[in-house]
């Protein structure tokens, strides 16, 4: 019986150290966010887009990214093919019936402008064009000020990451900041 209790102790005092000093939630990593744009564009728009450009200009400086839109699927999203949802079709909601769910691409990211020196909470200026196969200019938009944010990838007790701004184009060509 002494044995056992010679254990418990130490144990439980082992026990009560990790319970006091394991992780916490602000718990701050090398992981990082990259400064820049992330651009939607409407499938029916994107799918006609051969070359896109950014262009983002603030302090008299302009830099012009090329943009790499994402190609929406031909085919329907349906429960069968995992790579076009992650989701999976009840009853009420026939495959048809919902959007097409794309998982998050990898490096480079479609819809996505890496622009490392992006100023945080500055007003910036934006023009995107979109041309075609036949290189006709399909959209040429500019929004004259939209302001990057910070992001926090670890968390808002943690240092901010790279600055964003997130934009979308609507089927008509509308570019909205949101």
């Amino acid at each position: 019986m002494r044995r056992n209790i010679g254990l418990a102790v130490p144990l439980a005092a082992l026990a009560l150290l990790t319970a006091c000093g394991g992780y916490t939630q602000d718990t701050c990593t090398l992981i990082d966010t990259p400064a820049g744009f992330r651009v939607a564009v409407h499938p029916e728009l994107a799918n006609s887009v051969a070359d896109a450009t950014l262009t983002a200009c603030w302090d008299g400086t302009c830099r012009k990214r090329t943009l790499q839109l994402d190609t929406w699927p031909k085919e329907p999203a349906t429960p069968g093919n995992p790579v076009m949802t992650t989701e999976s079709a009840t009853a009420t909601e026939p495959p048809a019936a919902r959007a097409p769910q794309n998982p998050e691409p990898s490096l480079p990211w479609p819809g996505f402008v890496v622009i490392r020196d992006l100023p945080s909470s500055k007003p910036i200026q934006v023009t995107l064009v979109f041309k075609n196969q036949r290189g006709a200019t399909v959209l040429d938009r500019q929004i004259s000020t939209t302001t990057p944010q910070p992001t926090y990838s670890n968390g808002r007790n943690c240092s901010p990451d790279g600055s964003q701004v997130r934009l979308t184009v609507t089927r008509e060509g509308t570019l909205i900041p949101r």
